[in-house]
Parts: structure tokens; sequence; C-alpha cells
């Protein structure tokens, strides 16, 4: 039988002559109790004495029931006219957390009886439950549907247990992320924050604080890649016969790091080890183990291998990884620049992306991140080690749910990895994404908190819902009909799921991700028709922004 149906109002002995919270108005009486819901009854006269007063009977407002010493609060979920009893009006409660006088916590110990007398929360209420420690918050909005009572979020557990921001496109992700940063680095000044830009957006939004990082001049050497990115960038993913260049690969890029490995006195050197080496000491033990062939038709791999790294070696696309000046040792600067060593100032790194070819992009990807990682990983027990957050923008790109893509990644086993494991060693990942049903499920799951804008997409928000915490159902529920600036936040970074009003952010603090004015533009011609094509063109050829 059903807790609600066990508690009924008529059978109870429901502590009615409780007293009440001195001063706070009385709504109505609990009629059915369930592990997760309250249900009210409460007389028409009483709503419209509050309608337009702090808001009290609006989807999402906040009640709470005295029990013994403590006070279970909940946000309202529905409210419905009773057919038979046009007088009452049907209330159904969400319960979030409890009020004891050691403070407020998730989760019920002790359940109210139906008969219980439902209070309104008083604004003191509404500081203490929304609140967070004065000296580990940072101000994100204020908490629907009030104005005034600040919505925060505790940077410690946010950051320790990972973080996610979804919502469809258009509703304020790149905003949402831009106000969050300047929040976080506004406390803590002396931050480490890398951002993942595949759309250069941020580098506007951060020009005071910040350091941005192009293709033209990012640095990042070839040797620095494992081995699994070497295959993916040399072999290529799940190609026909790659069995063998793989081989080669393995054996050859060992004895070309081999070579230069005495300069480092390295006793343990393996084909991962971060130290530089010549591609042509990689090419010509290709040669060399293709020159003891006994059949040429045995030879097809190593070209095939050597043409790969040939073209790649040409290609100025990829000159920010191949240059002949990449052979040089700058993995400290490297470090030092991107992670903000010192950070002067700036604390926030931004590394544009947009100008990264597709078929490279992963590599990258799984290169920068597995770069923060590792130094991460082998500083940890470094006196002056330091914890870092990684933010991945269109986090779908390269973390994608299983059922989309079965070739292995090096990007997603790196983002994973730093999921699963990144809390051990200091790494907090921030994942942005406006379609969450595309992202790995084994990423998302491992975020603690997540803030959700709206999502059109029924899939989306399912998938939003099933990585919820519990006791956001009636959150979730206005994820179709948020507003722009407006979010939904639940997990570990918050006492209690709440809706909130973000702050508004200056412009010149917020990315660069307005959409074309196309009524604008289309009211009126191009005057300087030529020069806008042929300028464009000049570009596109010479590969310049």
């Amino acid at each position: 039988m059903p807790l609600s149906s066990r508690f009924s109002v008529s059978n109870s002995r429901a502590a009615t002559n409780k007293p009440q919270a001195k001063g706070a108005a009385l709504v109505g009486h609990v009629t059915d109790v369930t592990s997760t819901t309250l249900r009210l009854d409460v007389e028409k006269s009483i709503v419209q004495e509050h309608q337009g007063s702090a808001n009290l009977f609006r989807l999402g407002s906040l009640l709470k029931v005295p029990v013994d010493d403590s006070f279970i609060f909940g946000s309202v979920r529905t409210i419905e006219q009773s057919t038979d009893r046009p007088h009452i009006f049907t209330v159904l409660i969400d319960l979030l957390g409890e009020l004891s006088p050691s403070g407020f916590s998730r989760g019920i110990k002790l359940f109210p009886l139906p008969g219980s007398p439902v209070l309104k929360a008083s604004r003191g209420d509404l500081e203490t439950v929304f609140a967070a420690k004065a000296d580990d918050s940072v101000r994100i909005g204020t908490v629907f549907p009030t104005s005034d009572i600040p919505a925060a979020l505790k940077a410690q557990t946010l950051l320790s247990k990972h973080f996610a921001v979804l919502g469809s496109t258009g509703t304020g992700k790149s905003s949402t992320v831009a106000l969050l940063i300047h929040r976080l680095v506004e406390s803590h000044p002396n931050a480490h924050i890398v951002i993942l830009d595949p759309h250069n957006e941020y580098a506007s939004a951060f020009s005071t604080n910040g350091v941005h990082i192009s293709t033209s001049d990012l640095g990042l050497p070839y040797w620095l890649m494992n081995f699994e990115e070497h295959v993916e960038l040399f072999v290529g993913r799940n190609t026909a016969g790659r069995e063998a260049e793989v081989d080669i690969l393995k054996r050859c890029l060992f004895a070309a790091r081999k070579k230069s490995g005495p300069v480092y006195s390295l006793s343990r050197l393996t084909v991962d080890t971060p130290i530089p080496y010549k591609l042509t000491d990689l090419l010509q033990a290709i040669d060399g183990e293709m020159g003891h062939l006994d059949k040429a038709e045995k030879a097809h791999p190593f070209l095939k291998l050597r043409n790969k790294i040939e073209e790649l070696r040409n290609d100025r696309r990829f000159a920010f990884m191949f240059s002949g000046m990449m052979v040089q040792d700058t993995l400290s600067n490297l470090v030092s620049r991107l992670l903000r060593f010192p950070v002067g100032g700036r604390p926030i790194s931004t590394l544009d992306l947009s100008g990264v070819p597709t078929d490279i992009v992963d590599v990258v990807v799984s290169l920068l991140s597995r770069l923060v990682f590792d130094f991460a990983m082998w500083s940890r027990h470094h006196a002056g080690t330091t914890p870092i957050l990684l933010v991945c923008e269109e986090a779908h790109r390269y973390v994608p749910h299983a059922n989309l893509d079965a070739r292995i990644q090096s990007a997603r086993k790196s983002l994973e990895r730093i999921a699963k494991e990144g809390r051990k060693y200091g790494v907090s990942l921030g994942l942005v994404s406006q379609r969450p049903s595309d992202l790995s499920e084994a990423v998302l799951s491992q975020c603690g908190t997540i803030i959700s804008m709206r999502l059109n997409n029924a899939v989306d928000r399912q998938f939003v819902t099933d990585s919820m915490p519990d006791g956001a159902e009636n959150f979730l529920a206005a994820l179709p009909t948020l507003q722009n600036r407006e979010c939904i936040v639940a997990g570990e970074g918050v006492a209690c799921p709440m809706r909130v009003q973000l702050d508004f952010l200056d412009e010149h603090r917020r990315p660069a991700s307005d959409d074309p004015r196309f009524s604008h533009a289309w009211r009126q011609d191009v005057d300087c028709l030529n020069d806008l094509v042929n300028d464009t063109i000049d570009n596109w050829r010479r590969g310049i922004r």
C-alpha cells in the first residue's frame, strides 16, 4: 500500500495543534505524503489573498512544514482547482530538504503527517535554503521567483566534482560560462583555467584577464603526442590493414625517441615519453626496416605510413605542429603559458581551435586535455601544485555518446579519463553542449553539478532528467519554458535544486557569440561588394581569419 494511502487526513491523528513558526502565514494542511512529495488543499480565499504577494503560489515557490524542531521545505510543482470543490485548490509540493538547528541539508529524515500545517517560507528561509558559505561561493544570479535573493554556487564542490552547462542553441550557454568564470576569478584571482574554444568566442570576453592563444602562436609540437595520438594522426581510425602500420609505427617511433633519449639521461624510455625527436629520424627508421624486406609487396604499409608523415609535414595547415621549429624542447614554455604559471593577473587561457583542420582537431583536443591531466598527475606531490579547470566547449564533438561513434577517439578517451580520475589530481572538467543526448553518458554522469538552460528537444530533456539528482523533477518540468538568461541548477554545487535568473553581464565581458542580424543586414546593400568578395577570397586562400 502506498504511503499516501496509509496516511489519510480522516484517519490520522495529525499534529495540527503543533505550534507554528512565529509570524509565519498558514497556507493550508497536508493531505497526502509520499517519499518525495506532499499534497495539500488550499482555500481559494487564501490563494486570492496571496496573489501578487511574494509570488507565493507560482510554480517553484517555496513552502515549509514544521516537524518537531525542524522544518521540511518543498517547492510548488502543480496547482489544480478541485472539480468537486470549486473553493479548493490542490497543490503538489516536491520535497527539497530539511532545516534543523544544525542547518539546512538535502534529504528528509522526519516526514510530516497528514494534517500538518503548511506555512509560507519567509525571506530568511529562502536565504538560508539557497545560501552558500560566504568564503566558498560565487554568485551567478537571483533565485526564482524572487528578484533579490542571491543564487550562489559552492566553488569547492562545483569544481572538485566537475560540472556541465547545457542548453539549446541561442539560450545563452556561452554567456553563462563567461559569467561563471568571471565570478570565479574575481574571488579566486590566482586560478588556472583553460578554455578549449572551437569558435573563437571567448577571446573578447576575457581580454583583460586572460591570454588568447591561436594556431598562429600555439606551437604544439608533434613529439608531445603519445602513441595512440600518433596512430590516430599517422595511420587513421579503423582503416583496412592498419595493424601492420601500427606495428611499424610503434617500433620506429620508439627508435626515434631512443635516439634523442641520451640527451635527457632517461633510464625508463617508452614510446609515450614526451621528449623531442626528429621526423627525419622517424622516416629513416621506417626506411631502414623497409630495406630489410625480402619481398617488394610487403613494402606497402611502410610506404603508406611514410607518405602520410611527409604529407603532414609539408602541409602548411599543420605548421603549428610540424614546422621545423617544433623539434625544439619547448614543453616548459608551453605548459607555463597554457596553464598560467605564473598567473600574472591573467588566470585564463583561451585556445582558439577554429583554425585547426577538422581532420586533426580530435588529436589536438586529446593532446591539450591530456597535457593538462598528465601535468597535474606528475606534479601531484610537488609543494607548488595547484588545481586546474579545463572547460570544453562543444563537448559533444569530442566526447560523443558511444552509440553515435564506435571508432576509438583519442579526445574522448582523454576527456573521459579526466572525468573519472581528474578529481584525484586536481583537474576539474567543465562541459558545454547544446546536445546533451549526443554526449558520452560516462562523462556526463561524472558531472556533479548540472546547469541547464532551455532545452527544446524532448530527447535532450530526457537525457538531462536522467542525469539530474533526485528532487529536481519540478524544476526540470520548466526546461522547455525557461527564458533566456534563466537556468536550472542542480547537484553538488548547490544546497538544493533551484531556478535562477542569471545576472546581467556587461557587453565587453560577453563572448562573441551573437547571431548575424539578418533583418538589419538584408535591408541595405553592400557598398563595397568587390572589396568584400576579393578580401574574403584573399584571406581564404592565405588561411587568415
